[in-house]
């Protein structure tokens, strides 16, 4: 009961951002009322690019996977992270994307529960470390531009900033306490020995550290994951008319990636487009109908990879493994 409220706050705060940002543009001058003038090659090359980086998200997983030797095939992880994508985006319980890919991989390794679980939050730590390297990157390399916004463009700028930088603070801060010398002393004396797995999650943490190739070959992964991300979103820009560099779209798109990526909407809708609108115009002056409109288009090439996750979800013993544990869950 309580998931579902929350789903449905989420719902409620998901429509106010999309009227929001609807509450901008004149929908007769949007292409949205002409879906026959969009350029579906470009609708193509972005979903060609939503599927590339469905593969490298999974790739990446893999590799923090392997550095944990849990013994999974690149096809197998593929198959989870579509799954996954599709709990995320139509998920209204307790089971989401995350959940749903620790536990179908717990069933095929059977006490491997908490290595698991910590290989898929490195998987997202290393997206948001890759991510914020991004857009500090760009940061320098185009400051004049990203200074030079709207008072509502700078908020989210200097939110952006503080975010990211707290995020890469308390990564650093991980390595740190997983440090086996001061992960030791922070345990001298049987500290905290009623709570065993507190002790167990830096010494999985630390080994990341100790295989390093294979951190750093996730981490590579994460960063053409990212571009092949952006630029489809690049890709529905170009399929609703628009024109601005595709240096523009990556530009803003770490920015509105990381804010859409809060959990304050269903999969992002809404949060995604009105910050679309926002920096589009700041950084190219794009319309709000064409902005808008992009957005969405970019959201469909990526939305289309989390429906074909359905397929897999199709096999029986994936599809009957989530719905005992989601049950009993819900029961406990």
């Amino acid at each position: 009961m309580k998931a579902f409220l929350l789903f449905l706050l989420k719902l409620g705060l998901t429509v106010l951002c999309l009227g929001w940002a609807f509450s901008q543009i004149d929908l007769q001058n949007s292409i949205l009322s002409r879906p026959a003038e969009m350029d579906y090659r470009w609708l193509a090359a972005g979903a060609g690019l939503a599927g590339l980086t469905v593969i490298f998200t999974a790739i990446r997983w893999w590799f923090f996977l392997r550095a944990q030797s849990v013994q999974v095939s690149i096809g197998r992880a593929i198959e989870l992270t579509m799954i996954g994508n599709l709990f995320n985006l139509v998920s209204v319980g307790g089971i989401g994307g995350d959940a749903a890919r620790i536990l179908l991989l717990i069933r095929d390794h059977p006490g491997r529960k908490l290595v698991i679980t910590m290989a898929v939050m490195v998987d997202h730590l290393a997206g948001m470390v890759t991510m914020a390297g991004v857009f500090y990157v760009i940061s320098a390399v185009r400051f004049e531009a990203l200074v030079d916004q709207s008072v509502l463009g700078k908020g989210v700028i200097r939110f952006a900033w503080f975010y990211m930088g707290g995020g890469l603070l308390m990564v650093a801060l991980f390595f740190v306490c997983a440090y086996p010398p001061i992960h030791k002393r922070i345990h001298a004396s049987g500290r905290m020995a009623r709570w065993p797995f507190i002790k167990q999650v830096p010494e999985i943490y630390d080994v990341y550290r100790r295989n390093w190739k294979l951190t750093l070959a996730g981490l590579a992964t994460s960063f053409l994951m990212l571009f092949s991300y952006f630029i489809s979103f690049w890709c529905g820009l170009k399929a609703v008319g628009g024109q601005a560099p595709v240096e523009t779209v990556i530009t803003a798109m770490p920015v509105i990636d990381s804010i859409s990526s809060l959990p304050v909407s269903v999969a992002g809708v809404g949060v995604r487009e009105k910050l679309f609108e926002i920096l589009m115009y700041d950084l190219a002056g794009v319309t709000a109908e064409v902005a808008v409109s992009a957005s969405l288009a970019g959201f469909a090439c990526n939305v289309l990879w989390a429906l074909l996750g359905a397929l897999f979800f199709l096999k029986k013993r994936d599809r009957i493994h989530v719905a005992d544990l989601s049950d009993s869950e819900v029961k406990s």
